[in-house]
């Protein structure tokens, strides 16, 4: 993913519990060194690893600056490192050749425009977007992707090209662009079904990207957990033909995996779902969801945690989330969003905690919670001053008192509001009466504004 689309970079100073090379081999390709990239951009304590990792990694692809970069990058924190010179050999060898490829398939380009034959030019187009995905040029690769479009001629022309742009997209972390390229897919008549797990899991990448947490946990559940295993032994198997993509024809194979694992999207739905359902939807999802079942059993903590928010055993809960932050912060697709899920997992403890209470004291509050009596005060203050939980907290006494609905007042109001229609009838009732006394007659004319009173002639 490309380093220039992170904001708000944090710095770990803690250790996470993942063992770092144990870890990268759970990703694949383009998604591996990003990870690694990624890791040591926020991790100063495990730079050097990931970036050895990183720069072994790159040289079974044909991403050269990338590779020069991350070298350059070991050579400022670990210069006495051997690994922090670049192979000048191997540069050299695979610039040449890209080259050669580059130039190759631009002349070939070249002639299908001249011959004016479509379906050609489509494929160069694409052949060439391919070759500067190979190469780490997403720009480029975006570039060429897109030109496919008017020379597009079947649905299916319509859905390659989009898929092709949704993969450059997501690495680029461009969401707009991975909108719309989606929505083109969902115009379509007809697509093929078997890209449906690869857009539900792109779409869930999406809703989170936008902090829409409730979308991407009710996404990620509807991605058929198999779809995950069978795209890591497909990645697996494609990875050496990829590592050659910008010295063959070879089509890169479009994976879920290329971008989530199981255990991502266990951890994502996991912290989603507990920033976003209550306990009842909550319970509901663990003891009815056989999708949601089969991903918790890759992280098992998860499944602790969401179990704890249904026994309401809010200790354990943030106890828990603190144990893992470092792990989340380094993943590259949660890092931005911690703290927000974090806010949002506390306050939807506290809304839940406090619905179970007429009155509730918070000494015993911070004990259910693991925090100070003065922490809880100050969660508590914050959450009723933006309105997001409905009690009255008495700081003299240290007590809590939850705002249930006043039934006897919607009773009075409702009485109130009959008799004034009561009375209100009553006097039209008797203005009726006194204007027939009086022998006056009500026209109302469609042409006037008002009502005409005539007096009847008397006889």
């Amino acid at each position: 993913m490309s380093s220039q689309t992170q904001t708000n970079t944090r710095i770990v100073t803690s250790l996470p519990l993942f063992e770092l090379e144990s870890y990268a081999q759970n990703y694949t390709g383009r998604n591996a060194v990003d990870r690694l990239l990624f890791i040591a951009d926020r991790c100063p304590a495990l730079a050097v690893d990931a970036l050895i990792l990183a720069i072994a990694s790159l040289k079974q692809t044909a991403e050269v600056s990338r590779y020069e970069d991350a070298v350059e990058r070991l050579h400022a924190i670990a210069p006495h490192d051997p690994r922090a010179t670049a192979d000048a050999g191997w540069v050299e060898a695979v610039t040449k050749a890209t080259r050669s490829t580059g130039d190759k398939l631009e002349l070939e380009l070249k002639s299908y425009k001249n011959n004016l034959i479509k379906e050609s030019i489509r494929m160069g187009n694409s052949e060439l977007g391919d070759f500067y995905l190979s190469i780490g040029d997403l720009a480029s690769a975006s570039k060429f992707y897109s030109r496919q479009r008017e020379y597009c001629t079947t649905h299916k022309h319509i859905e390659d090209m989009s898929i092709d742009m949704i993969r450059v997209a997501v690495y680029q972390q461009n969401w707009s662009q991975v909108e719309t390229a989606m929505s083109r897919v969902d115009a379509l008549p007809s697509k093929n079904p078997d890209i449906d797990p690869y857009l539900k899991a792109v779409r869930g990448l999406w809703a989170l990207a936008q902090g829409n947490f409730a979308v991407a946990a009710s996404t990620f559940l509807t991605v058929p957990v198999e779809s995950l295993t069978q795209s890591a032994a497909a990645a697996a198997a494609a990875a050496p033909a990829a590592s050659s993509a910008a010295k063959s024809r070879h089509k890169p194979t479009y994976t879920i995996t290329e971008f989530v694992t199981v255990n991502d999207v266990a951890v994502i739905i996991g912290l989603c779902s507990l920033a976003s359902y209550d306990r009842n939807a909550l319970k509901d999802l663990l003891d009815n969801n056989a999708n949601c079942k089969e991903f918790l059993q890759s992280e098992a903590h998860i499944r602790t945690l969401l179990d704890s928010f249904v026994l309401f055993d809010y200790k354990s809960i943030f106890s828990g989330l603190e144990k893992h932050k470092a792990d989340y912060l380094l993943d590259i697709w949660l890092a931005d969003h911690v703290e927000k899920l974090f806010d949002r997992i506390r306050e939807n403890c506290y809304t839940q905690y406090v619905r179970g209470y007429q009155r509730g004291y918070l000494d015993k509050m911070a004990a259910r919670f693991g925090v100070s009596p003065k922490q809880v005060e100050k969660d508590l203050i914050a959450l009723i001053e933006s309105e997001k939980v409905p009690v009255r907290l008495d700081l003299e006494n240290k007590y809590f008192l939850f705002k249930s609905a006043d039934e006897r007042a919607d009773v009075y109001d409702h009485v109130m509001t009959i008799a004034h229609d009561f009375e209100r009838n009553g006097r039209l009732l008797l203005v009726n009466i006194g204007v027939l006394r009086g022998g006056l007659e009500i026209n109302a004319k469609p042409e006037s504004s008002g009502f005409e009173l005539k007096k009847k002639a008397l006889m």
